[in-house]
């Protein structure tokens, strides 16, 4: 075992030189995780992923069965699968990949007081026609205020997987190597996961992958990353939807 140890770590830094092996592992099956969500984790791949299950959910609610698989499907791919990753390779504490909240009193201000000034910028792009195209994603909560509870909850669980797998697995699992330069390496596949959204939003979030990449790793925690993006989408969905009007 030792021998084979040798000669796979020797084909490595031939193979590979300058990389180290964390990165190089983060890097990887970072990738292959985001193509898998991709490709597999939308809502309309519900139906052609597990169909038998999506025959036997009534017409009415496979709009929100299809949402809430996506959003579960996230917290596999995204969070799950990586901490199983970061335990039996890796070795390290979740809490060292962002998994903590004490002492992030200083950057849940901060998120808080970017998320209300970008309040009046909200308002505005949800009365544009491409956001009221957009928002709500999941067009029966638009009228129900229970649906609408319901759907942010599960919408919960997706940020949360988001923040660990861009801020937490990626960050956190390159900046040992690359240190402030992780910001760069997160922001990238960020950005390729809001393709398909409206124009301006998908821009955006250069600057948001940026911003939150710095909130990151200056609390060490994921967690203010979850607020904003939780508030921010949530802020739109309210915002384009009629049941409190």
């Amino acid at each position: 075992m030792t021998a084979i140890r040798r000669f796979a770590k020797a084909w490595f830094h031939k193979a590979l030189p300058g990389l180290d092996f964390r990165s190089v592992f983060v890097t990887v099956t970072g990738g292959l995780l985001l193509v898998l969500y991709l490709y597999h984790c939308k809502p309309g791949h519900f139906a052609a992923t597990i169909p038998s299950v999506a025959a036997s959910v009534p017409r009415r609610w496979l709009p929100m069965a299809s949402f809430v698989y996506s959003h579960l499907a996230s917290v596999l791919i995204l969070m799950a699968i990586p901490l199983l990753l970061n335990a039996i390779v890796l070795r390290e504490s979740p809490r060292q990949w962002g998994w903590r909240i004490t002492g992030t009193r200083k950057e849940f201000l901060v998120v808080l007081g970017i998320y209300l000034a970008f309040v009046p910028l909200l308002v505005y792009v949800a009365h544009t026609p491409a956001f009221q195209a957009k928002y709500p994603k999941l067009k029966i909560i638009k009228d129900s205020a229970s649906l609408f509870l319901m759907y942010q909850g599960f919408y919960l669980l997706k940020w949360i997987s988001w923040e660990f797998f861009f801020r937490g697995y990626l960050l956190f699992g390159l900046e040992k190597r690359y240190g402030n330069g992780a910001i760069l390496f997160s922001t990238l596949p960020f950005v390729v996961a809001h393709l398909g959204k409206p124009e301006g939003e998908a821009m955006g979030a250069v600057i948001a992958g940026l911003v939150l990449g710095r909130i990151a790793l200056s609390s060490r925690s994921i967690f203010p990353g979850v607020l904003l993006h939780f508030m921010v989408a949530g802020t739109m969905d309210f915002l384009t939807s009629t049941w409190w009007r």
